[in-house]
């Protein structure tokens, strides 16, 4: 997986690129949409439902927006998330508990 800048695009391009199935397209997708997408309980609805993913990537890069998405809007559903980032801390993968441990951090700090 590379670094690439995201480019500001429509929710609806966004979730062109998700549902395309691609790995670095899904991550991408999420990333964008996280930044520039509108709708803080759809993006947020969507990161849930990646973050359920088998592909490793893809699921850390999902927790890992939860925390962008707190940091970005101060806001999120920390019933529905924080159970979802506290499984991804015990996380077979390493590249999942990092992000967890990142989007946790996010989350204690930006929402109150």
């Amino acid at each position: 997986m590379k670094y690439e800048e995201i480019e500001i695009k429509k929710n609806e391009d966004y979730f062109h690129l998700i549902k395309s199935g691609k790995t670095d397209n899904v991550i991408q997708g999420l990333l964008g949409l996280v930044h520039y997408g509108e709708g803080i309980r759809l993006i947020q609805d969507t990161l849930v439902k990646y973050s359920k993913s088998e592909n490793e990537n893809i699921r850390g890069i999902a927790i890992l927006c939860f925390g962008h998405l707190a940091r970005i809007h101060g806001q999120i559903d920390k019933e529905l998330v924080l159970p979802i980032v506290n499984e991804g801390l015990v996380d077979n993968s390493s590249f999942v508990q990092s992000h967890s441990n990142s989007a946790l951090d996010d989350i204690n700090s930006f929402v109150k």
